[in-house]
């Protein structure tokens, strides 16, 4: 007999809602598109089977951390466990310095290295390696993998710009955003560059444009791997909302607009799903979406910087010092 009990075969759709934390208008809409269909129906009433609940939270966990539902619901549960470790190796790959989105980047070719030695001290970017040329990226690839810290952005600077040197590039950092900087190009591998989404820059560059271009590049890449993962849960968000007890409330502020961003990012990733008859305005409200997880975290690093100031104790003065400082004088 089929009942809604864990221990059981099938799960009835509003248990697999509960237990995957994907909504039952959803797991309809995924039937309807992708082709996610129940294992059994009985009438009106759909039955999901013990795999595809395991698949579905894995699911779940991928669309959370930024990846569109096209691009997983066909996959199989290996092939979902795979993604999720890749995924998991990138965001730790890509994590923020100091709490802060600034991107590590790595740089490759001997004027870009010259440009970047005439420059004041960079606070924008963490240079976290550097190689004269594409070749000697290419012959000491340990090293690459060794980094203390790794990249998620790499320059490339090319004399002439070749897709298969770009190829090469990624193949060496493969959890990098590549951008390439070139002297000459064709027509052609210009075109191929834009059809696989790679920026390009034309040399010679000013250091702001590297900037600029790195800021961006990066952005997009820690929105798609890991700025779509919530730092604090709902129940925690609750617990701090209830415990400000300044009388100017920023906390609760903070709170409230962490909310209100999840469930904006939540209607968009919606919308987008819906609008199957023009993809180009799909592919513009998915974007949107991460665009909204990506303002999340900086409104959850502010409430983390709150609650770890408001956890240290504080001397008579109103100063605050840790246990470790000593008694306060």
């Amino acid at each position: 007999m089929m009942t809604e009990n864990l221990s059981d075969e099938f799960y009835r759709i509003g248990s697999v809602a509960a237990l995957t934390g994907v909504a039952v208008e959803r797991l309809r809409a995924w039937e309807r598109r992708h082709g996610f269909t129940p294992a059994h129906k009985n009438g009106r009433t759909r039955f999901y089977s013990a795999e595809q609940l395991r698949r579905l939270k894995k699911i779940k966990h991928l669309i959370d951390r930024g990846q569109s539902v096209s691009s997983v619901i066909s996959l199989s549960e290996s092939q979902l466990t795979q993604r999720l470790t890749d995924s998991e190796a990138s965001t730790t790959a890509a994590a923020p310095v100091a709490g802060k989105s600034v991107p590590n980047v790595a740089l490759v070719g001997a004027n870009l290295l010259q440009l970047e030695q005439r420059q004041p001290p960079i606070e924008q970017l963490n240079i976290v390696a550097r190689w004269a040329n594409l070749n000697a990226l290419l012959e000491q690839p340990q090293l690459a993998a060794q980094l203390p810290e790794q990249p998620n952005v790499l320059v490339l600077q090319v004399p002439v710009l070749s897709a298969g040197e770009i190829r090469k590039a990624q193949q060496a950092l493969p959890n990098c955003k590549i951008i390439s900087a070139y002297q000459f190009a064709t027509a052609a591998e210009l075109s191929r560059c834009q059809a696989q989404d790679t920026p390009v820059l034309k040399w010679p560059l000013d250091w702001r444009e590297i900037e600029y271009t790195c800021l961006e590049e990066s952005k997009r890449y820690l929105k798609s791997v890991g700025y779509a993962q919530r730092r604090f849960s709902d129940e925690e968000l609750i617990a701090l909302s209830v415990g400000d007890d300044d009388p100017n409330r920023p906390t609760q502020h903070l709170v409230d607009a962490i909310h209100q961003v999840n469930a904006l990012a939540a209607f968009l990733q919606s919308c987008a799903e819906e609008d199957t008859h023009n993809p180009p305005r799909a592919e513009a409200l998915s974007e949107a979406c991460g665009d909204a997880a990506y303002a999340r975290v900086h409104l959850e690093t502010a409430l983390h910087a709150i609650t770890a100031a408001d956890a240290r104790p504080s001397g008579p003065s109103g100063q605050t010092f840790s246990p470790s400082d000593g008694p306060a004088h």
